[in-house]
């Protein structure tokens, strides 16, 4: 009689761990959802709002372009559809590549020697290639990548100098900067080296800032202001998407595990509004006039 009553009862030891193992969970699905959903939630939420209620449209100028980008994949997923459309139309694009990109994988041992380097470089040509971009009209300074903020005194003002001479060189009409407060030291650092590039080349252009990790890792608008928003635009680029979905395939160094032990660099909830029809910009005030005085 006693054995089948304590069959009968419930270990309390046992329940103890069942609830800790269940704690467990329901506190990594709270990670999880934290980490992964809610970004992916924001993101959409913002870009709706960006594109269908918290922008202006824009039509496509015929001002020849210089994309600046960070990083081997930035120009494409900020401007891919903008340079498709400016190529068609014959319109000049350059794009200038602030770092070398060995730093998306630099945990991983057989990456920490720049190996990386010549793979997104490869990428990069093939990717803007779609574009029409030719080779001849790409341009890369080779900074140290994740370093930008943190050159050193002299390397700083070189990188100003190299980009004053390229906008010299190019006379751009308009140059795409990343947003000021992208939320990564390199595309923040990128903005204020082309802020410092175009003063010192005199040239006069239009700057506008794409958006790429600021949607996806701020809390709604925190780091937009007001007037940035008043000065928010959207582009069509319906007609060249697919072309922009091929080119963001190029890099699969960044969209794709770049072994069986590694996740991706970019997630698919990440990338998602890169396959949208329409590309956001703000203006920015950074119109800079020559000194009238510098000409006599």
């Amino acid at each position: 009689m006693k054995e089948t009553e304590t069959q009968g009862q419930t270990n309390p030891w046992k329940t103890m761990l069942n609830l800790k193992h269940y704690l467990q969970q329901v506190k990594n699905k709270i990670w999880w959802l934290y980490n992964y959903k809610l970004p992916e939630f924001l993101s959409i939420l913002q870009c709706l709002w960006l594109v269908y209620l918290g922008s202006q449209p824009i039509n496509l100028s015929e001002k020849s372009a210089m994309v600046i980008a960070p990083h081997q994949d930035d120009e494409v997923l900020g401007c891919g559809g903008l340079i498709g459309l400016k190529r068609e139309q014959n319109v000049p694009v350059q794009i200038v590549f602030m770092t070398d990109g060995s730093a998306s994988h630099s945990w991983l041992p057989q990456y920490q020697s720049g190996e990386l380097v010549p793979i997104r470089r490869d990428e990069a040509f093939k990717a803007l290639n779609i574009l029409g971009v030719e080779r001849e009209q790409i341009h890369f300074l080779d900074k140290p990548d994740s370093k930008l903020r943190f050159l050193d005194l002299n390397e700083h003002q070189q990188t100003i100098e190299q980009l004053a001479e390229l906008f010299r060189s190019f006379q751009p009409g308009e140059i795409y900067v990343p947003h000021r407060n992208d939320r990564t030291n390199d595309h923040e650092a990128t903005y204020e080296l082309v802020q410092a590039a175009i003063k010192l080349s005199g040239i006069e252009v239009v700057v506008l800032q794409y958006p790429i990790w600021i949607l996806w890792k701020s809390l709604l608008f925190r780091d937009l202001k007001l007037h940035e928003l008043a000065n928010a635009y959207r582009l069509s680029i319906h007609s060249v998407q697919s072309k922009k979905r091929e080119a963001i395939t190029f890099y699969r160094s960044q969209y794709l595990p770049i072994d069986a032990e590694t996740a991706a660099i970019l997630k698919p909830a990440f990338l998602k509004r890169f396959f949208w029809p329409y590309e956001v910009f703000f203006r920015t005030d950074i119109l800079h006039q020559p000194d009238s005085t510098s000409k006599k």
